[in-house]
């Protein structure tokens, strides 16, 4: 059965950016030692034999450090790695086929954007957790909609798994975020824009456990 208190605290999501693989790889190393439980893997424009190389110290280091890994949106990886979890988006793989294939004992996670019917339906499907976003404009997505966080208190009182929220939170915002009270806090370029990001997950950490 999955763990559910790996699924709580700061969420980082690996860039898609890479100008180089050595400090890309350093600064992931360094958020995966960091004290994080969970981390995502995101490889939208990355080649496969790229993200295939990058994966496997990714996954080395995440055994390493017993962090959980969650692989975007590529369903015939996770067939091939062990203690690796799967995120899906609106136009990926559906979520309860994927549920059936790879079985009750690895995280799969949903996109719902700004839906709290959908969030309702995605753990009916299977889901281990829901993501809802953009809470801010974000760099990373620059076409993203910034949602209503009411919604976040809505979904609260209807879903009995884990809410992850996502887009534009930084340290700026982060504690605004934290009134919502979500099990999981995503960031992309929250994180990995400083030159020393575990440090800076350190001390977010710290601010969201006062």
């Amino acid at each position: 059965m999955i763990n559910k208190n790996i699924l709580r605290g700061i969420y980082p999501i690996c860039p898609d950016s890479i100008q180089s693989d050595l400090t890309y790889l350093e600064k992931v190393e360094e958020v995966i030692a960091s004290g994080i439980n969970i981390i995502q893997f995101r490889s939208k424009y990355l080649s496969g034999r790229k993200k295939r190389f990058l994966l496997k110290s990714i996954h080395r280091l995440c055994m390493n450090s017993n962090v959980y890994l969650i692989i975007n949106d590529d369903y015939h990886i996770i067939k091939n790695m062990d203690g690796c979890g799967l995120h899906l988006g609106k136009n990926d793989k559906s979520l309860l086929e994927a549920r059936q294939n790879l079985g009750d004992s690895i995280v799969i996670g949903k996109s719902c954007y700004g839906s709290v019917e959908t969030a309702r339906l995605s753990e009916v499907s299977g889901a281990s957790y829901v993501s809802f976003g953009a809470m801010y404009d974000s760099n990373t997505k620059h076409n993203a909609i910034v949602i209503n966080h009411k919604i976040i208190s809505e979904a609260q009182k209807k879903l009995n798994i884990p809410i992850c929220v996502i887009g534009g939170i930084d340290k700026l915002n982060l504690m605004d975020v934290k009134k919502y009270k979500p099990d999981m806090i995503s960031m992309i370029s929250g994180i990995f824009e400083y030159e020393n990001p575990g440090r800076e997950i350190k001390e977010m950490m710290r601010l969201i456990e006062e």
